[in-house]
């Protein structure tokens, strides 16, 4: 009896440590390789909920950083550490109303579909989810200094130039889905239609979670489609922010038909910071320009220019081991245009340097019920791929500095 009182104790004491609370935890860092720089570290968290505004204190230099706790996960963003360097955090949370306000801000604009993202009440980008486009995007998507980077038409009437009306700013799309052109924006291409959005300010990031419906000319959805933003509270000269994407074949089998028209996280720049425009393309491999760059697989990549006026601006997508085809090909453009493309291998394969590379067919059958997740990370930087340390940032991503709590 009293062996089975200890075990039931014991397992009580267990419990009672799974739930302990965040205050006071300390943590520590070890890092890699490279310098890491504004990376933010997930650590599993199975305690209580959490008020107040979170946030971890370096031990070795009392610097601050910002966390957040969501869905079983406590994430921070510590300034960065150099090769190799070992440090200590102790997590602190700030009630009242004293705290002040997260560093990541989810504002809805009065009366539209519009989320304003901004990072220290600075504007990074906003989120379009109106049903008077045929799909969601954000744009802006703002570099340091408030200088946007991506392309403004056909959002302003005004802006230019005036070509792929689809073209809008930063989205996710597909040329050919079960037949349906759900890319391009004819009289007889498909829908986006969105439904419920969610969101919430944070201190390490904040996201908004969109519940999307595809489908085609008529309105007959073809399957669902969620996608999550993740809004890091990074430098103004290095913003960062995840995008999550899943699709479910809730409407029978689903076929991503091959086609180069299309990018999971596809963008296009401003007409001043192209290629043809002076512009620089840069993958993964230090391969340069659209004759290069075009279809090859590559783990990121990067579209970086010099705005007249402004200095060196540039936009980098990390595609991630997980995903589907890891590297991933690229739609990449020399007007501006880039796109994370797994499937248009009937079209990459056509270049001399992707033919021992690929297959010559990228259909890709997901069958009824079934969920297909991709993420990224899109990193907007001062100074060029080279500058802004890309592969570093990429390697911060792939493998980031590991974390773990301590008693």
């Amino acid at each position: 009896m009293r062996a089975m009182f200890l075990f039931v104790l014991a397992g009580l004491i267990g419990a009672c440590a799974v739930a302990q609370s965040v205050e006071g935890r300390n943590i520590e860092l070890k890092s890699g390789a490279q310098k890491s720089l504004n990376v933010p570290i997930p650590l599993k968290y199975d305690g209580p909920p959490v008020e107040g505004l979170v946030q971890v204190m370096q031990k070795e230099t009392g610097k601050y950083a910002p966390a957040t706790v969501r869905n079983g996960e406590f994430v921070f963003v510590p300034e960065g550490a150099m090769p190799g360097q070992t440090l200590h955090y102790v997590v602190e949370v700030a009630k009242g109303e004293g705290q002040g306000q997260p560093h990541v801000q989810i504002k809805k604009q009065e009366g539209k579909d519009i989320l304003d993202v901004l990072i220290d009440d600075v504007l990074f980008t906003s989120y379009h989810y109106s049903n008077e486009w045929k799909k969601p995007f954000l744009w802006p998507l703002n570099s340091e200094g408030g200088v946007t980077i991506t392309r403004d038409y056909p959002m302003d009437p005004n802006g230019t130039p005036k070509d792929h009306p689809h073209h809008k700013s930063f989205w996710t799309a597909y040329g050919d889905v079960n037949g349906v052109d759900c890319w391009a924006e004819g009289e007889n291409s498909g829908f986006q239609h969105s439904g419920e959005v969610t969101f919430e300010p944070g201190n390490a990031y904040g996201w908004i979670h969109a519940k999307n419906t595809w489908e085609d000319k008529d309105h007959k959805p073809i399957l669902s489609e969620e996608r999550e933003y993740r809004f890091y509270a990074t430098p103004e000269n290095g913003r960062l922010f995840d995008l999550f994407v899943t699709f479910t074949a809730d409407q029978g089998d689903v076929k991503f038909g091959d086609t180069k028209e299309g990018g999971i996280a596809a963008y296009r720049m401003r007409e001043d910071m192209t290629e043809l425009k002076g512009g620089v393309i840069t993958n993964a491999l230090g391969d340069k320009g659209e004759a290069t760059n075009w279809g090859k697989p590559a783990a990121w990549s990067d579209y970086s220019a010099e705005i007249a006026g402004v200095g060196v601006r540039g936009l980098t997508v990390f595609d991630n081991a997980a995903n589907l085809r890891y590297p991933t090909s690229w739609h990449v453009r020399n007007y501006g245009l880039n796109g994370a493309n797994p499937f248009g291998y009937s079209y990459f394969s056509e270049k001399e340097y992707n033919k021992p590379l690929m297959p010559a067919n990228g259909d890709y059958l997901l069958k009824s019920g079934e969920k297909l997740n991709f993420q990224y990370r899109v990193f907007v930087h001062s100074g060029d791929a080279e500058q802004a340390k890309v592969a570093d940032r990429f390697t911060d991503y792939s493998t980031p500095p590991k974390a773990e709590w301590q008693k």
